[in-house]
């Protein structure tokens, strides 16, 4: 692998699609206006800070590599890329990395909004950027197999809509999952969104609802490679 074609790769992509249609309005838009409404409304925001910075993030990431993924489909220029030099993991890489660097972008902006309205300082500055960067690569790892698996690329966005909009209210984002029967606790174990809530979290503000913060930063790391590597196998099957 060369991390060189990656950086190319990535370059065109950041230059091609970053004030595209999809990633300014769900990417950027939705997610910044979401943070403010809840600022606005509720003023000290310090429980939900970290649920808040993760919707941005996730919302910033998909959209971005989806947004890609679906003019590229569409216009049937995905396959130059797999006609070049490159191989299938530094294609997956490079779109990860574009979406990551995208989400970290609006993330970090919500974060400013958020200070605005928090009363509490953030207890551990470089853990809370490590859990944002892990958080960024899986949900954009996640936002491309996505994509990538569904047949009609048009599609992509709401296919990824039903996955992103239920993940705010699994993972503890906006109510505490330990306000909720165990069942529904169960199943915000299962979403993604979760650990990256709970790792912030504990990095914003010293504590965690359900998921132990080492977890957390496992989860998402093993989530990250397991997407990529999904990611790999659909464009080796489509193509």
């Amino acid at each position: 692998m060369s991390p060189l074609k990656v950086l190319t790769i990535a370059e065109k992509e950041l230059r091609e699609y970053l004030l595209k249609p999809g990633s300014i309005s769900w990417g950027v838009v939705f997610p910044l206006v979401f943070t403010l409404a809840f600022a606005v409304r509720f003023g000290d925001v310090d429980h939900l800070a970290p649920g808040l910075l993760s919707i941005s993030v996730l919302f910033g990431t998909t959209s971005f590599v989806s947004s890609s993924v679906i003019f590229e489909r569409r216009l049937r220029t995905f396959e130059r890329l797999l006609v070049a030099p490159v191989s299938y993991l530094e294609i997956v890489l490079a779109k990860v990395l574009t979406g990551s660097l995208f989400g970290l972008f609006v993330g970090l902006v919500g974060l400013l909004f958020l200070r605005f309205f928090m009363a509490y300082p953030i207890w551990n500055i470089p853990l809370l950027a490590v859990y944002l960067v892990l958080s960024a690569v899986a949900f954009s790892a996640l936002g491309l197999y996505v994509s990538l698996v569904v047949e009609n690329p048009i599609n992509a966005m709401t296919w990824l809509n039903l996955i992103r909009l239920p993940m705010m209210f699994t993972s503890g984002a906006i109510v505490s999952l330990l306000l909720f029967p165990r069942w529904f606790i169960a199943v915000g174990l299962l979403t993604p969104m979760t650990y990256s809530v709970d790792g912030l979290r504990f990095a914003m503000l010293h504590y965690y609802d359900v998921v132990n913060p080492l977890y957390s930063l496992l989860v998402l790391l093993l989530l990250a490679m397991v997407f990529v590597y999904l990611s790999v196998t659909r464009i080796e099957r489509l193509y």
